[in-house]
Parts: C-alpha cells; sequence; structure tokens
C-alpha cells in the first residue's frame, strides 16, 4: 500500500509541471512527503527508502516524459520499438531513488523539511549535469506560468529557484507537526530571508542598468512541414520558402530547424540570396555537410554574405548514437549516419551592432552551456526548433515554457521559431508578446524593441555556494547537537 501512496505522490507531482500548472497541490504533496519519512525516518531500511523513491520517481517521470514515445511513431519502421523509452523512465526514476537513499541515509539528524528539497535540487542537479540531455526536469518550470515570478529567476538562476520553490512547499509541515517549530523557523528565516531581501533591493533597481533602446522589424514563419509527410516534396517546400521571401519586407526574416529542404554542401544558397531585398537578413535551419560531416545548422543569410552555426549540443540516440559500434540493432531508429557537434563560437553578428545567440532545438535547455564571455552582450537570442517529434501534448509545451524561463534568466529577449509551434516573441522577464497556434501553418510580424541589459547570470554561481554553505553548517550543527 505504501508503495502505491509513492507512485501516486509521483504522479500528482507531475502535475505541478507545464502543461497544467496545479501549484497549490505543492503545499499538500511536500507536507505529506516531509511527513511520510519524518514518521520512518529511525526504522527505514536504505533498500526500503530507494524502492519508495524509485517508485515515486517512476510515477513522476513516466507522466511528465510520456511525450518521449512520440517519435517511435513518426515512422512506421520504428513503431515497434517504442516501448524503449520506458528504460529511460527507469533509468531515470533508479537514479532519482539512489540519490534520494544516500541523501537520506547521511542526513538522518537533518530536519526533514531541509532534507527533502536537499533531495529534490540534488537530483535535479546530478540529472541535469551527468547524465546527458536532461535539464529538461527543474522545478524552475513551475515559476513560467507567472512574469511576476519569473523575476526571481532573473535573480537567483535555475537551480536555486528549484529550491526555494520546493522549500516554499515544505512550509506548511511546521505548522502541522509543532515539533521542533522554533527551530526550523530559525532556520528558514535564516536561509530565506537574504534571498529575499535581495530580491527586493534588486526589484526596486531593476531598470537601472538600461541603457539605449534598439528596434529590428522581424518576420516569423511557422511552416508546419510534417516529417513523414510524402507528399510535401523539397520542391513544393521550397517553393513555400521563395514565396513567403518574396513577399515579406521586414529585416529580418526567421523560419524553424531544418527547414531549408535540401542538404546544404556549401553556403552560396544563390536562390535565397536572389530572392533578398537589400538589408534584409534571413535565418533559416538546415542540414549542413562538409569534409564527410553533417551538421544541424542555423544559417544567416543576407546580400552580403552567408554565416553560420552548427549545433552543439546533439540528442542521443536523435542526432548521434552512442556506442555505435556496440548498439548498431539501434540503426532503424537513429540512421546510420551520426550529426557531428559544432565548433563555430555561438554568436553572430547583424547590422548596426546589433548580434544575437543562435541557439538550436533542445540547446535552450542547458542553461549553463549557453552564454559566456564571447556573446554574453548580445541583444537577444534566436532559438529554432522542429517539435513535431515531440507529440500534440506535453513535450511541446514543456519545451516553450522551458524557452521562457531562459529568457528571465538570461535577462534577453528570445525569438522562437518553431516548425509546428509554439513560435515566439518573448521579452527579457519571460513575457511572450505575441505567439501562433500550435500545429498550424502562420507567420506574424513584430518590432522587436531591446536594451543592452545586464544580467545576473555570474552571480547565479555565488546562491549554489550559499546553498551548500547553509547546508553543510546545518549539517555539522545537527550532528554536534544529536551527538551530545
Amino acid at each position: 500500500m505504501s508503495i502505491l501512496i509513492y507512485f501516486i505522490l509521483g504522479l500528482l507531482t507531475s502535475l505541478l509541471f507545464p502543461p497544467y500548472f496545479f501549484l497549490p497541490l505543492g503545499f499538500i504533496i511536500f507536507p505529506f512527503l516531509c511527513f511520510l519519512l519524518e514518521s520512518n525516518k529511525e526504522n527505514s531500511s536504505d533498500k526500503n527508502i530507494f524502492n519508495k523513491f524509485s517508485i515515486f520517481g517512476f510515477g513522476f517521470f513516466i507522466s511528465y516524459l510520456f511525450w518521449i514515445k512520440n517519435p517511435f511513431f513518426v515512422f512506421e519502421e520504428t513503431r515497434n520499438f517504442f516501448l524503449v523509452f520506458l528504460l529511460l523512465i527507469i533509468f531515470l526514476s533508479v537514479i532519482l531513488g539512489l540519490i534520494f537513499t544516500i541523501i537520506f541515509k547521511l542526513g538522518k539528524k537533518i530536519p526533514i523539511i531541509i532534507l527533502i528539497p536537499l533531495m529534490f535540487t540534488s537530483t535535479e542537479y546530478i540529472i541535469s549535469i551527468f547524465f546527458y540531455g536532461f535539464p529538461w526536469f527543474t522545478f524552475s518550470l513551475l515559476l513560467s506560468s507567472n512574469e511576476y515570478l519569473l523575476f526571481s529567476l532573473k535573480l537567483f538562476g535555475t537551480l536555486f529557484s528549484s529550491y526555494l520553490i520546493i522549500q516554499i512547499f515544505c512550509i506548511p509541515f511546521i505548522f502541522l507537526t509543532k515539533e521542533n517549530f522554533k527551530q526550523e523557523l530559525k532556520y528558514l528565516s535564516l536561509f530565506i530571508a537574504l534571498p529575499i531581501i535581495t530580491l527586493i533591493i534588486t526589484n526596486f533597481n531593476k531598470e537601472g542598468n538600461n541603457f539605449k533602446i534598439k528596434t529590428i522589424n522581424l518576420e516569423i514563419f511557422q511552416l508546419n512541414f510534417k516529417n513523414n509527410d510524402k507528399f510535401l516534396t523539397p520542391e513544393k517546400k521550397l517553393q513555400r520558402i521563395i514565396k513567403h521571401i518574396d513577399e515579406s519586407n521586414a529585416d529580418l526574416l526567421i523560419f524553424g530547424e531544418n527547414n531549408f529542404p535540401y542538404l546544404l554542401d556549401d553556403l552560396e544558397l544563390k536562390i535565397i540570396k536572389d530572392t533578398l531585398k537589400e538589408n534584409q537578413t534571413l535565418i533559416i535551419g538546415a542540414t549542413r555537410y562538409e569534409n564527410n560531416k553533417y551538421y544541424n545548422s542555423l544559417i544567416n543569410i543576407n546580400l552580403a554574405n552567408v554565416t553560420y552555426f552548427d549545433k552543439k549540443i546533439l540528442v542521443p540516440f536523435g542526432e548521434f548514437l552512442p556506442l555505435r559500434d556496440s548498439l548498431t540493432f539501434l540503426e532503424s531508429i537513429v540512421g546510420q549516419n551520426d550529426y557531428s557537434k559544432g565548433k563555430v563560437e555561438r554568436i553572430i553578428n547583424l547590422s548596426d551592432n546589433i548580434s544575437f545567440i543562435p541557439v538550436i532545438c533542445y540547446e535552450i535547455v542547458f542553461y549553463w552551456k549557453l552564454l559566456n564571455k564571447f556573446n554574453n552582450k548580445g541583444n537577444f537570442i534566436v532559438n529554432i526548433t522542429n517539435d513535431f517529434w515531440f507529440g500534440d501534448y506535453l513535450g511541446p509545451y514543456q519545451h516553450f515554457y522551458l524557452t521562457k524561463i531562459r529568457a528571465a534568466e538570461f535577462n534577453k529577449p528570445i525569438i522562437r521559431v518553431s516548425n509546428n509551434g509554439i513560435s515566439a516573441v518573448i521579452d527579457n522577464n519571460g513575457a511572450v508578446l505575441n505567439k501562433t497556434e500550435f500545429n498550424k501553418a502562420e507567420k506574424f510580424k513584430h518590432k522587436l524593441f531591446f536594451k543592452e541589459n545586464n544580467n545576473f547570470v555570474n552571480f547565479h554561481s555565488i546562491f549554489k555556494i550559499y546553498l551548500f554553505i547553509i547546508f553543510t553548517l546545518t549539517t555539522f550543527y545537527y550532528l554536534r547537537k544529536n551527538d551530545k
């Protein structure tokens, strides 16, 4: 029966995330988890904790990542492999169970209200950093539906914001149990007071770092090409693209990931150049071929020249097959050729001292890999993607909201163009200024205003250190206290 309870709690936890955002549930789920662990703190074996939280993880991930089965159904030859997605779910569940077990064993003397946020935040961090491809799981996503809440992410960053969310959800447990009430309340006051004060002070001064306002007239094209549409030939795709370019008078035209229907073995693109007007720039996704290697690329085209950015963070089992020599049976899913990692710096310069940061598809979720000393002053981010692979419900919406939190975290506008949606212009606070419908062929024009804003990305690491110091001091305090 207890195993079933943990499974249900895992399922319910997934409802806190997009597209549901049933946030009040958090004030029930997390105090209940605190109660369950507190009541079994002295009697639970490591095996018992591992089993319970692996089941919790399975309940959470099977609901939250259920959309991962969808790519297998795009083509007939891969349908029979769709159950492979369960291996990923089981793997992540086991990782969550192991991390919870280790932290619970080491921190039995620490108050449960501190331990629970530590367990979840550590799991989020380890899955993001050490298990390639899954920073998709972050409690910071819970802020993405509210522009005012997103401002905290601008200041604190992804990981620390996740911790604060879980810690706040756990607060009712203090008032329900009354045990160690004063001590735990003091801890919360100490831990949360400094970040909140910093947030308030920064909020009052948030316009102080704005300088010259710049504008750019752009047009977004959501073509809604279907990957498995046999009747939509490359010729028809190109004709549609050329027609859109010919009819547009925008300064910046942006299409989605891999919308260019032919393999690029050079960067001439004469047919595109001949259609562009003077002072127009076009951005489009394409597969580029050079030196016997394939690249998933963002191509930046104007009459003067053609530049490009090659995707650096590739999707395992989607864009390359790990251990290909040993996993040849998976070639029917991945294909016989791997994409290669790009080496070009992640910055593209436009005219009038304007530059943008190119991001392709799910690279947008890797918050610690996108900004550096070369591109941190980039004016905005262009994220091209093709969410057709993600299905029609969970995946595309999660991907969209992950983009929103990046805009706030980096304090930069994001122009997001998805082949099938959701395409949007998002300001530097994470607010959506304009967007398309999902799974429709649409286009819209937008005049983008942006400022030379600073961000707190380098400052976010200080909060990680702050988190580590507080936990270390708390652990020593309670260990010494219980030894007396």
